[in-house]
């Protein structure tokens, strides 16, 4: 038990050092394509209430998700630019299909981007899911951007009524199960 509550602290710590660094203020210059040395995306999934929703949201560099979505459609979207995220939705959601499944008590869930939200030199995708009240097991693969990027990591945290996990997802380990 104390174990498993040292390593939920260290992951706790280290998830907030993480978000910190990328939130710094942009005094900072964060280089396009291959010239930044960070390659780290948040996934938030909230479910407190225990409804037959959840959101999702999912926060990458722009222009890393601009090159993606090149690759994966050979379309350029400019998503600091909202009304071409808006634009750009069908391309959005059809990458994460097939980068980012969310699987629950063994049912896929589906992403529908809700909104797009500029973040700096980054952008916040909202999504919502269907999903049953109560979860025991959630499958998780998280293996966008590292198609392109294979330093990538994509950092999760699942809030599940007042239960909290979190997960670290890289190129070597693209999927995780936690239980409720």
């Amino acid at each position: 038990m104390y174990l498993y509550r040292d390593i939920l602290k260290v992951q706790s710590q280290l998830l907030i050092i993480l978000f910190t660094l990328w939130s710094l203020p942009s005094g900072w210059h964060v280089y396009s394509f291959s010239d930044h040395a960070l390659y780290l995306s948040l996934v938030e999934v909230e479910h407190k209430d225990f409804g037959n929703t959840a959101s999702v949201k999912i926060k990458v560099f722009a222009n890393d998700m601009e090159d993606a979505i090149m690759n994966a459609s050979n379309k350029r979207i400019d998503f600091l630019n909202l009304s071409n995220c808006e634009r750009g939705a069908p391309e959005v959601e059809a990458y994460f299909s097939r980068h980012f499944n969310y699987v629950i008590d063994g049912v896929l869930t589906t992403l529908v981007l809700t909104k797009c939200e500029p973040n700096g030199d980054a952008i916040w995708f909202h999504f919502t899911i269907n999903c049953p009240d109560k979860w025991s097991q959630v499958d998780v693969k998280a293996d966008f951007l590292m198609e392109l990027f294979p330093t990538q990591s994509n950092v999760i945290t699942i809030r599940h009524g007042e239960q909290k996990r979190f997960l670290r997802i890289t190129h070597s380990n693209p999927q995780e199960i936690v239980k409720f």
